[in-house]
């Protein structure tokens, strides 16, 4: 069983969050808002500068980068005690190696430590496996958010999670 650890994904590892996004969003496509192509359309400059924003937390091996989670702790004064996360992304190679619970292990206490109440993320209807890891991980199902993107036409709808920290 490998070793995980947990840390922001900085702009050195910008090709490799980029081949990452890539393989999730071709593999899992009703797991990403981006699609295939406007991924491959991303210069690494853009990617860098994303990744500079630092928004995005990996789960690595050995120093490299197996897997991601979007982490955006809100702003605003009223809604400061929430952050919402997304896309959640580990890589074929390590699904079901604990990677994916080292990731999401790594995202709870990071906003615990810094006062947060809650997570939030989305998560499409028709995803039993994620849908399994996030109530595993004690996310609860608080609404189904109707037509909330449509891939290749074809209306898809998210339940809303939350996890009370």
């Amino acid at each position: 069983m490998p070793e995980f650890s947990y840390d922001i994904l900085r702009p050195e590892y910008a090709e490799v969050w980029q081949k990452l996004r890539c393989e999730g969003a071709r593999d899992f496509p009703i797991g990403f808002l981006v699609t295939i192509e406007e991924m491959t359309a991303a210069s690494l400059d853009r990617c860098r500068g994303i990744l500079n924003q630092q928004g995005v937390r990996g789960v690595f091996v050995e120093d490299e980068p197996v897997g991601f989670c979007g982490y955006r702790p809100l702003q605003l004064a009223r809604t400061r005690h929430r952050a919402e996360l997304g896309p959640f992304f580990v890589t074929r190679d390590y699904q079901g190696s604990g990677a994916a619970k080292a990731l999401m292990s790594g995202v709870i206490q990071e906003a615990k430590s810094h006062g947060l109440a809650q997570l939030e993320l989305y998560v499409d209807t028709e995803n039993p496996r994620a849908i399994a890891f996030y109530e595993g991980q004690g996310f609860e199902r608080v609404a189904t958010h109707y037509d909330s993107v449509r891939i290749d036409g074809q209306s898809r709808s998210d339940f809303f999670m939350t996890l009370r920290l």
